[in-house]
């Protein structure tokens, strides 16, 4: 392939990955099609930027879901303290999975 077309590498590359590819699988095909370094390099970066986009993503959706638990144990918990019954599944366990579930997002978030 000639190295001054990068845009069929990178499309390659792309495809690649929407199939589920590793990334030693994807540099492998792409070395086969006659890649140069710097434009194999180029295609892996696009390809970590969209794998970190979607995970941070996925971080948002898990911290709203860890917010959702939050604020239900909440309300749940005045709910069942103003008709005097058990409040410690509300309190304890809807906070716990809530702080644990914000957690998570948060590291996918951040990239950890």
């Amino acid at each position: 392939m000639n190295s001054e077309q990068p845009e069929p590498l990178l499309q390659l590359a792309l495809q690649l990955y929407k199939q589920g590819n590793t990334t030693e699988e994807i540099t492998t095909q792409l070395r086969n099609k006659g890649a140069t370094d710097f434009h194999l390099q180029e295609a892996l970066d696009e390809i970590k930027k969209l794998r970190l986009t979607r995970r941070r993503n996925n971080g948002f959706i898990w911290c709203v879901t860890g917010s959702f638990l939050l604020v239900a144990g909440c309300m749940l918990t005045f709910l069942l303290h103003n008709n005097g019954q058990s409040i410690r599944f509300a309190m304890y366990g809807l906070t716990s999975i809530g702080v644990l579930i914000i957690m998570k997002g948060l590291v996918d978030v951040f990239g950890w």
